[in-house]
């Protein structure tokens, strides 16, 4: 539970006590700032137990790992960044090496583990962290590699994170709230939360919260495990609405994919829970249609069900089961689409008012496609708008908004794997029809907000630096790290001499090899350069070096002097690449950003300190792209996509065009996506505050310390959609 407050609140939990001795409370706060912690109420030590000590080696071991200060970060070049070899002149060296070792032509040098012999002459070891041949990983250099970096000076610029000490019992409250406000969010919340929220529903068990109010069915899924597996099997079904949500239980049983997204396995089911399941699916009314959904599932699992055993308790299901093992069933979408090849506009619209969210989705094309029919169509849209989510409606009136100004779109799947797509829908639809549609959205979505608490005599202030930060609506697939803000969040870079990008990975089973890369682009998203594997330098950039494997765990480093860039390049793309061994989600693997005042050997190559954002990487793309820096606006944009299909050999020459129509889009997203100072702005005039200065309001929007922060995914999610 500690180590959730930790990770999601950045709070520190202490048990009550007569007081933390001067020694220890000196202890405690000197180590956290090594490490770049703060605590904001340190008074509260003074009516602390020392019993907080007794777990205090595993507390600060954890507060490391949040930063990536758990691991230790070995370059190839140990010089790194002052002296990295010349791409062409170390590359006529690796393959003297090569040559020199493939025929048995060197008498002397040292004979590393791997069977390599480097001659003193061709290379010296001490400026390298591997085997500077093959960039393979040697436990000799590795250590002695260690052993220089822990020797080296750290950095004096500290970029703070802020902890606040509470007392356990409210710990324990604001982790309930918490868990309520993420499993209550009116959009999919990250799937590497799951973990912790099962661990909290298990500690406050399913009475801490009210089913009605968990609008994502993956949520829902979570709380209908719990249930059970505690051994309520008819409770935990009867929360599912349709055989879907039952898909998502048998998913979170087995600890498959929960969304779906991939294939999932089955649980074994004991005669009473067959019972409880196909009960649920008894009560539904369009069954066969649900079922079909997910065809090939269902039938697998209908073998598991032995459904025909209860053809005579369960005839609807029965029939059902047959109707989707003959492939008869006919859907709702297969109407629906019959109905629009028809041009029954009439037909259609009473047909599709029947499913609130299939109207909303195809708002767009039927504007486009029957624009003498714009006054009924959105006559139909709004009778139903009522049943369509605050979350739906304000995704649809940025759509439209934008509908007619980009020439590209992006579609990120349940993978978070982005798909830029030209927009073929630029001249679908006239001004009066988008103004007509975006008029009728934004006061459908001005009421459904009016719903919420009034605030009427409260006063509100609504930081201007919202506008940079998009509402976090795609979360699930999103990275876990210290920034919680949405993709396409541009955030500021402190002030800094250098900007360093890290990555690391540790291999389990293959020998992997990743490549941190970096692409600079000019306004207009032309190219400009490149800082890989395969160039190890460019004006004001440089590369720590290509490293191979990673038995030991492997690093490499860009550094950004930001002064230093040519006048053309507006933006930087970073990414890691998967080159060879195993996805992203097989290994141990980060990345992050530093901001440096100092950098030279003299230096620690990675500064706990220093880290801005460290981040998993667990995507299912063939190269990732965390990070857009945009040095106009000196911000750093949070993409956090994974692109690509190739297995193996990725690397930036191969990926640069679409690299940088993901840039153009990702750095579009201020005008296409919602913003949190356009919601906030929303929630202002809907429930009717007063604006007001931040030191007298009420009710305060801000990124942090603030009633609504921006880095509060959960909070914003469940509240404020």
């Amino acid at each position: 539970m500690n180590f959730i407050a930790l990770k999601r609140l950045f709070i520190l939990s202490v048990s009550e006590g007569p007081g933390i001795s001067t020694a220890n409370k000196c202890v405690l706060q000197a180590e956290l700032a090594s490490m770049g912690y703060r605590l904001t109420n340190p008074e509260l030590l003074d009516r602390a137990s020392e019993t907080f000590f007794l777990k205090y080696r595993d507390t600060m071991n954890f507060l490391k790992s949040l930063r990536g200060g758990d691991v230790d970060y070995v370059p190839l070049f140990t010089g790194f960044p002052d002296q990295v070899p010349e791409d062409n002149a170390y590359f006529a060296r690796r393959v003297m090496g090569y040559l020199g070792n493939r025929f048995d032509m060197f008498e002397d040098g040292t004979l590393l583990e791997s069977g390599i012999r480097v001659p003193e002459w061709l290379f010296d070891l001490n400026a390298f962290g591997a085997d500077p041949i093959t960039q393979f990983q040697v436990n000799s250099l590795w250590e002695q590699g260690v052993t220089d970096q822990n020797a080296r000076e750290t950095e004096e610029r500290v970029q703070w994170i802020d902890l606040e000490l509470v007392f356990e019992d409210t710990a324990s409250d604001r982790l309930r709230d918490w868990l309520r406000a993420a499993l209550y969010a009116n959009a999919s919340v990250k799937e590497e939360w799951h973990d912790d929220l099962s661990e909290l529903l298990t500690l406050f068990g399913a009475k801490a919260l009210d089913p009605n109010q968990i609008a994502q069915k993956e949520n829902l899924a979570l709380v209908m495990r719990l249930l059970w597996r505690e051994g309520y099997h008819e409770d935990a079904a009867g929360l599912a609405q349709n055989a879907t949500d039952l898909l998502r239980l048998f998913a979170a049983l087995t600890d498959s994919n929960i969304s779906l997204a991939t294939k999932i396995t089955f649980p074994k089911f004991s005669r009473p829970q067959r019972r409880a399941v196909l009960g649920v699916l008894e009560k539904q009314r369009n069954l066969a249609e649900d079922l079909n959904r997910y065809r090939g599932l269902w039938l697998e699992i209908g073998r598991y069900l032995h459904v025909s055993e209860f053809h005579k308790t369960h005839p609807h299901t029965h029939k059902a089961f047959d109707l989707l093992r003959n492939g008869k069933v006919v859907t709702f979408n297969s109407k629906t689409e019959k109905l629009i090849a028809d041009g029954l506009v009439t037909e259609l619209l009473h047909h599709l008012e029947h499913r609130p969210g299939v109207l909303a989705r195809k708002l767009h094309e039927l504007l486009r496609r029957f624009p003498k029919k714009t006054t009924a169509i959105l006559a139909a849209f709004e009778r139903s708008a009522a049943s369509v989510t605050a979350k739906n409606l304000l995704v649809l009136l940025h759509y439209f908004q934008s509908i007619n100004e980009s020439p590209i779109r992006t579609v990120v799947n349940k993978r978070g794997k982005m798909k830029v797509l030209e927009n073929n829908a630029v001249q679908g639809m006239t001004p009066s029809q988008v103004d007509q549609t975006v008029a009728l959205i934004r006061e459908q979505l001005t009421h459904r907000i009016a719903e919420k608490e009034s605030w009427v005599d409260q006063s509100v202030w609504i930081d201007p630096d919202l506008e940079h930060y998009i509402v976090p609506l795609q979360q699930r697939a999103a990275s876990d790290g210290l920034l919680t803000f949405g993709r396409g969040s541009q955030i500021p870079i402190d002030e800094g001499k250098v900007l360093r990008l890290f990555v690391y990975w540790k291999q389990t089973a293959r020998t992997t090899d990743l490549d941190l890369s970096l692409i600079q682009f000019d306004e207009t998203f032309v190219y400009r350069g490149h800082v890989s594997y395969t160039n190890l330098a460019s004006d004001g950039i440089v590369h720590s070096g290509d490293l191979q494997s990673a038995p030991r765990g492997a690093a490499e480093f860009i550094d950004v002097t930001l002064d230093q860039l040519p006048k053309e390049t507006r933006y930087l793309a970073i990414q890691v690449y998967r080159f060879a061994g195993e996805a992203f989600a097989e290994m141990q693997a980060h990345a992050g950003w530093m901001v440096r005042k100092k950098v030279s050997r003299r230096y620690r190559g990675f500064d706990i300190k220093s880290v801005v954002n460290k981040f998993d990487l667990n995507g299912t793309g063939s190269y990732c792209v965390p990070l857009v820096v945009d040095l106009k606006t000196r911000r750093a944009i949070l993409t956090d996509l994974y692109m690509g299909t190739r297995a193996f050999y990725n690397n930036v020459e191969g990926e640069c065009g679409n690299v940088a129509k993901a840039v153009q889009a990702i750095v579009g997203y201020r005008e296409s996506r919602p913003n949190l100072k356009t919601l906030a702005e929303i929630h202002l005039a809907a429930r009717q505050g007063e604006i007001a200065q931040s030191e007298t309001a009420d009710i305060r929007f801000g990124v942090k310390e603030a009633d609504f922060n921006a880095h509060d995914t959960a909070t914003i999610l469940a509240d404020l959609l």
